[in-house]
């Protein structure tokens, strides 16, 4: 037994190896990390700061998101503004391109943030973002950051969201958000570079047919091909993304439309008979004044009422003024009218 005992532990004792190159590749369990403790918090150069105002005479929100959380009782009121005249940075009857007419058409609606990051096919309208004084860009960090950020633009302040990506991979990477604002119905505007307009359907680098894409997903979508429709165009995409059950709109710009020199016709009729006619009417005053009546013989009247209340109609801005109920809005967006 001890010959055996004496032979097993011979045989686990490690042994040396006759060549000394291999006992130099045996493993050392020594290691050091170089770790700083020297750490800094980043600093935002450029806070985002978002209010609940709102421009061109739209009706403030009724409440913000921590009276929304607490569900703190508010009453709707409208505002009315002087209409101011815009003042163009460009002439009259002076070229301008075709990006510069796009920003200055985003300017007179009303648009000052904007949610871009640039690529090849968009680089003309970020370059005239730089000329624009009104227009704020706030640069994501990717493209499906910034139309989520634009979506959570258009759902603090109710005001339609702009967001713009390149052609090719950007365009489809805001796919996702697209689909979300549709589901959402969120007001959501989507510019997207495109490579120039004699490439289209080449396979070209960084070409995808994006409006083919999102035909699906969007409330209505644009490929621009006549530099004097883009005034027409952006007042149509706002119109459309804001009115009705909001939604997103995508316009297509190509790259040479973006440099092609115009004169713009600010004057452009909105081309949407069918879109208009199928839109609710406002009711007359005879028919606010029955329900009125009905509210008015209840004991408890209650209206419960979907997340686009604040920001619908004349309809109901009108009711809320003959009726006067006070609003009581939540987080999720329901509002709730007690007697």
């Amino acid at each position: 037994m001890s010959a055996m005992a004496s032979a097993s532990a011979y045989l686990s004792l490690p042994k040396p190896s006759p060549f000394d190159s291999l006992n130099s590749l045996k493993p050392h369990y020594h290691i050091s990390l170089p770790i700083s403790t020297n750490y800094q918090k980043p600093t935002f150069h450029r806070p985002i700061l978002i209010t609940n105002t709102l421009s061109d005479g739209k009706p403030k929100l009724a409440a913000t998101a921590a009276a929304a959380t607490a569900t703190t009782v508010s009453t709707i009121t409208t505002t009315s503004s002087s209409p101011t005249t815009f003042v163009s940075r460009f002439g009259p009857d002076e070229p301008r391109k075709g990006a510069d007419v796009l920003v200055e058409a985003l300017e007179r609606e009303g648009v000052t943030t904007v949610f871009a990051y640039p690529g090849g096919a968009s680089l003309e309208i970020h370059q005239a973002l730089t000329r624009s004084s009104i227009i704020r860009n706030v640069l994501p960090r990717h493209e499906q950051g910034g139309i989520f950020a634009a979506e959570g633009y258009a759902r603090a302040l109710g005001r339609p969201g702009v967001c713009i990506a390149t052609s090719g991979p950007g365009a489809t990477n805001i796919v996702s958000g697209l689909a979300d604002a549709l589901l959402d119905s969120l007001p959501l505007v989507a510019i997207t570079g495109q490579v120039p307009r004699r490439m289209i359907g080449t396979v070209t680098f960084q070409e995808t047919p994006i409006v083919e894409v999102t035909r699906s997903i969007t409330k209505h979508n644009y490929l621009v091909l006549d530099v004097e429709d883009i005034p027409r165009i952006v007042r149509e995409a706002l119109l459309l993304a804001t009115s009705g059950r909001p939604g997103p709109v995508l316009i297509d710009i190509p790259k040479d439309i973006q440099q092609q020199l115009v004169v713009p016709n600010w004057n452009l009729p909105i081309k949407l008979p069918g879109y208009l006619s199928r839109l609710p009417k406002s009711p007359d005053d005879a028919h606010l004044e029955q329900i009125i009546r009905f509210i008015s013989e209840s004991k408890n009247p209650v209206l419960y009422v979907g997340g686009g209340c604040l920001n619908t109609s004349e309809e109901l801005r009108r009711f809320v003024e003959l009726t006067g109920i006070p609003v009581a809005t939540t987080l999720m967006g329901l509002g709730v009218y007690p007697g």
